[in-house]
């Protein structure tokens, strides 16, 4: 016998292995059920009322729980660094604030929302054999944690380092007309646009309500005289060389489409025109692994590719028609920079 079969019927062995199983499962159950908590006093707006300091007594008249429930609450919260209490009053720590807050970039509603979305699609993973399902509004959910909001500190991320990482960026948009193909909600041409008041741009996106909410930021914004946003399938865009650069959300695009829509935007570049194409979702270590292998399952479950890293994004656009600049490195992972042949 073997001796991984011996470690097998060993019965003192065998229950090692068992309690760091049932270590590892409790763990998970754990900080599923902090993550149930938060996300249901999000939902009776604790978040919102604690992003000021309040007195416990205002607290308990606010969420109508008995004073020991009330006390039970704010341990667990405490415990996992969600609020701070001192002097008989408490509110949110300065680090979940900062996710709370209006001006967050990706924000915590974003992030609860899109973690509900990703349980109940991982389950579904593993009960369909089709493509899982994906509404309108999962799609939504998906495009506010993936793009964020275009606030002020949005705006101090993109100028103090996005920004001057990627010269190619500024220079096509100073030079034309800029193309965001598959936007969904626009944060960075929304962003874009507030710090450069030339900026001109279209942005295409093709679920109806996604769209929707990107009009309605760009309104809010006060630019819908320079962001033209369009409920279209992008490969049907068809006005050659009027764009001076483009960026592709190439990890939303399934493989049947991506050849197609790579034409389009050769054919619709200026020549010289720049594309930006980013890698999203790099090779991890092994502490991140677990993670990702999740995030994988529900991609390739949407029928989108998962991975693909900047070199095979660079031999794609070759493919199409494209010169490579250069892979670029920047604080927001790596980036292609591609131009249409002179």
């Amino acid at each position: 016998m073997s001796t991984a079969d011996d470690t097998r019927s060993d019965p003192l062995e065998r229950l090692a292995l068992s309690r760091a199983a049932r270590g590892q499962v409790e763990t998970w159950a754990n900080g599923a059920q902090a993550l149930a908590l938060l996300t249901t006093l999000r939902d009776r707006g604790w978040t919102q009322f604690l992003l000021e300091r309040r007195e416990l007594a205002a607290l308990a008249e606010f969420s109508g729980l008995p004073p020991a429930r009330l006390t039970d609450v704010l341990a667990v919260l405490e415990s996992h660094g969600i609020v701070e209490q001192a002097n008989g009053h408490v509110q949110l720590s300065a680090s979940f604030e900062a996710l709370a807050a209006a001006d967050a970039w990706i924000g915590l509603d974003d992030l609860l929302d899109r973690s509900e979305l990703m349980t109940r699609l991982t389950r579904t993973a593993a009960e369909e054999r089709g493509p899982l399902p994906l509404t309108e509004p999962d799609a939504l959910v998906v495009a506010r944690a993936a793009g964020g909001a275009a606030g002020a500190v949005t705006k101090a991320l993109y100028e103090q380092i996005f920004v001057p990482q990627l010269p190619e960026l500024s220079a096509a948009i100073k030079a034309g007309t800029w193309l965001d193909v598959g936007c969904g909600v626009a944060c960075a041409t929304l962003t874009l646009a507030s710090m450069y008041p030339e900026l001109e741009a279209v942005a295409i996106e093709l679920v109806p309500t996604v769209a929707a909410e990107t009009v309605r930021r760009a309104e809010t914004r006060g630019v819908t005289d320079r962001i033209d946003v369009r409920v279209m399938d992008a490969r049907e865009l068809d006005e050659p060389d009027r764009f001076t650069g483009a960026f592709w959300a190439q990890p939303f695009f399934p493989e049947q489409t991506r050849a197609e829509t790579l034409a389009m935007l050769l054919r619709v570049l200026k020549p010289g025109g720049v594309l930006m194409m980013q890698e999203m979702e790099p090779e991890p270590d092994e502490d991140d692994r677990p993670a990702y292998t999740l995030r994988k399952l529900v991609a390739q479950g949407w029928g989108v590719p998962f991975g693909r890293t900047a070199e095979q994004l660079a031999d794609e656009a070759k493919t199409a028609g494209f010169a490579i600049e250069r892979l670029a490195q920047t604080d927001f992972g790596r980036l292609v920079i591609a131009r249409r042949p002179a």
